[in-house]
């Protein structure tokens, strides 16, 4: 691929996935295209492959993902909150295959060799010449006592989008007037900082509009609020004061499924409906193939192009991966859409010997406190050379000052047009 060429898709990737405008790129003697495997094909296996399809269709890229349709984490509160249907956030992948030539293998990922540059599935394996792994969180329930995973029904999580998601909205549907809901948050870092509060805000709305008098105790394992805290609480105190029982410092370390509890050091917790959000790690997946160091939760990368610190030609991105050699971005959906084009544009770099350029991301994101009002905060990064992690560029972010109706709205154009970006 000549230099000619490779810069003119960058620039249609721009305009098309939201790329920052890229210039001064040096090329050297191409290569052939390669194979990139990609486990994982949520938000960063997506934005990862469809980059790299743009801004070079001649790579092969494979996508490993075991469920057959795409379902978003983001907006799945909606869902729990009776705005949104499972449907409206579930799309098929097909469009990605027809259009860029984006291959997927719908399979069970069972091991990673790194050394022979393989991936063993379920029922195939397959070589690589670079490797994207973008598996998202596995929940830790190892310290919760008592906990069993046929329990997931009592205490579903509903913290990757599904069936659990539309088990809890369910649960909420169905229970009595008069009856409690308890929600559990673990100790930071988990994905989405402020999912679980938003969750409560919509749950609240909820039963402040169908059920009022129910009520919600939140466990928070930690001491506050942890993200976008002062707007949660005013909108709590101004709209659910007489719903609402927030408890921080309340970390869930038990279970009783037979009655129904959370148990904490303090306390125990029955309620109607239970939502257990158990604390969350890097799959185990990762661990086994030697991509996270020993007693560490999360996977080292080089924040320049979420290279792994501890494998050749192996990149990870998303949740996965870890703020310490990252820097402090959030586990966030948007996140890990910005960490993909970065790591696209750095494997097309790789491949072709084109100079690697800095990287820059943004975030942003949505919280709905009820049924017709949110808020929200943004952020732009760049990679900070002094610290050599990703950084917020000065001055570049903001919190709304209020919720409005008007967030809500964004938030819903927002999630439309980021799930055009990576799915059409």
């Amino acid at each position: 691929m000549n230099r000619r060429l490779f810069l003119s898709r960058l620039l249609y990737s721009a305009s098309l996935s939201g790329l920052l405008p890229f210039a001064n790129i040096v090329s050297s003697n191409a290569k052939s295209s390669g194979k990139v495997v990609i486990i994982g094909g949520g938000w960063g296996g997506l934005s990862t492959a469809k980059t790299i399809k743009v801004l070079s269709p001649e790579v092969d890229v494979l996508i490993i993902e075991k469920e057959k349709v795409f379902r978003s984490c983001p907006i799945s509160n909606w869902v729990i909150g009776q705005i949104k249907i499972m449907d409206d956030i579930t799309f098929s992948f097909k469009k990605l295959t027809r259009r860029y030539g984006i291959k997927f293998l719908h399979d069970n990922v069972l091991h990673i060799d790194t050394k022979k540059k393989v991936v063993v599935t379920d029922n195939n394996t397959v070589n690589y010449d670079k490797l994207v792994v973008s598996p998202g969180v596995e929940l830790d329930y190892s310290s919760i006592e008592n906990w069993d995973s046929s329990y997931a029904d009592v205490f579903p999580a509903a913290w990757k989008a599904g069936k659990e998601t539309a088990l809890l909205a369910k649960n909420i549907k169905n229970m009595p007037n008069g009856g409690v809901v308890a929600i559990s948050i673990p100790l930071s870092p988990y994905r989405c900082p402020p999912g679980p509060y938003e969750r409560i805000s919509l749950i609240a709305s909820y039963i402040k509009e169908n059920k009022p008098k129910s009520k919600l105790i939140v466990l928070d394992a930690n001491q506050k609020i942890v993200s976008k805290g002062k707007l949660f609480k005013k909108a709590w105190d101004d709209k659910y004061e007489d719903i609402i029982e927030y408890r921080p410092d309340s970390k869930v370390v038990e279970i009783n499924a037979s009655e129904n509890k959370l148990i904490t050091d303090f306390d125990d917790v029955r309620s109607d409906v239970a939502n257990l959000i158990p604390p969350q790690k890097a799959p185990k997946i990762l661990v086994d193939a030697g991509l996270i160091k020993e007693k560490e939760l999360w996977a080292s990368v080089n924040a320049y192009d979420f290279s792994s610190t501890l494998a050749k030609d192996v990149f990870v991105i998303g949740d996965s991966t870890s703020q310490i050699t990252v820097g402090k971005v959030p586990k966030s959906g948007y996140v890990a859409n910005s960490m993909g084009k970065v790591c696209g544009l750095a494997i097309v770099s790789e491949l072709y010997g084109f100079y690697k350029l800095p990287p820059s991301m943004i975030n942003t994101c949505f919280s709905l406190v009820s049924s017709e009002e949110g808020i929200s905060v943004s952020a732009v990064y760049h990679y900070d050379e002094s610290l050599k992690k990703i950084a917020v560029v000065k001055g570049a972010s903001g919190l709304s000052p209020k919720s409005s109706s008007i967030i809500k709205d964004n938030a819903w154009d927002w999630a439309n047009a980021i799930w055009n970006d990576m799915l059409t």
